[in-house]
């Protein structure tokens, strides 16, 4: 079997996606932040906003105190009509869901 090297995920890689995670997690706790790290390109996501959408970031954009990271996830936050800010259950449940499951938000 041949793997091609983009598909090998290296530990640099999922200590940053570590790290990325703990950053919005800690920033806006509760909305289940997936995120991958691959080739130099950071893929954010919050489950329990949608399971397809979400933004990506190049790695070298990223500063030392991670200020892009949890401004694009204050961003995503907003574009479902969400404050910047731990998940809040009632706020979370006005936003109409699409048949797919993912909140229906702004995604221009």
């Amino acid at each position: 079997m041949d793997v091609m090297q983009s598909e090998i995920q290296t530990a640099n890689e999922m200590i940053l996606a570590r790290n990325v995670g703990d950053v919005l997690e800690k920033k806006y706790p509760g909305w289940l932040w997936f995120v991958y790290v691959q080739d130099g390109v950071v893929m954010i996501r919050s489950l329990r906003l949608s399971g397809r959408y979400g933004f990506m970031i190049k790695e070298e954009e990223i500063d030392n105190d991670y200020r892009a990271i949890m401004r694009a996830g204050g961003e995503m936050l907003e574009r479902y009509n969400q404050d910047r800010a731990a998940f809040n259950y009632d706020k979370w449940r006005q936003v109409p869901m699409l048949v797919t499951g993912d909140l229906k938000g702004d995604l221009r």
